[in-house]
């Protein structure tokens, strides 16, 4: 009789558990997520979202930018490359004169051009601004004296560009060009 009785209470504990965890959930209403806590998080995530959208915007934006500067420094850097190994006296004879047409462009409508100016027996070159225009030609800011070569010539490379904005931008590299024996 003993185990009848103790299986009797058994299932009583176990119809009260069942119970009392069934009042439990009715005793306390608030129990879960209510549709305004729901509604709220969305804001917060959508806010939290919005942020990560404008992050990308300026990024790619900022990609850009770099992109048009590096291929600006690169025309420019290539140009003076050209230029210190072509020979001296064609250097040296050298007018200002734009490159042809057909300059690289970048998808976006940036087009680049480049202009060079050669100085004979010139040290250094005064600035001309920062515009590829025909009219900014550089002077000589340093002639050779007795401690620098006679036979030297300043070359100056620039690159301009437009961007998106109109905003004007240009990249300048300025070296020397000596005549060696």
């Amino acid at each position: 009789m003993m185990i009848l009785g103790s299986d009797k209470n058994n299932s009583l504990k176990e119809n009260n558990s069942v119970h009392s965890s069934d009042d439990r959930q009715r005793k306390n209403p608030e129990s879960g997520f209510s549709l305004v806590e729901v509604m709220i998080a969305l804001v917060v995530l959508l806010v939290g979202m919005l942020g990560v959208m404008s992050m990308q915007y300026y990024a790619v934006g900022g990609n850009k930018s770099s992109r048009e500067l590096r291929t600006a420094t690169n025309m420019s850097g290539d140009l003076i490359e050209v230029m210190k190994s072509t020979d001296y006296a064609s250097i040296a004879a050298s007018n200002d004169t734009p490159l042809a047409a057909g300059e690289p462009s970048l998808s976006g409508g940036v087009t680049f051009t480049r202009r060079w100016w050669v100085v004979a027996n010139c040290a250094s070159l005064n600035a001309n601004g920062n515009t590829c225009a025909n009219a900014a030609n550089p002077t000589c800011a340093t002639v050779p004296d007795g401690a620098f070569p006679v036979n030297a010539s300043a070359i100056r490379a620039r690159t301009c560009w437009v961007d998106k904005n109109g905003v004007n931008h240009s990249v300048t590299f300025d070296t020397v060009r000596i005549l060696e024996n």
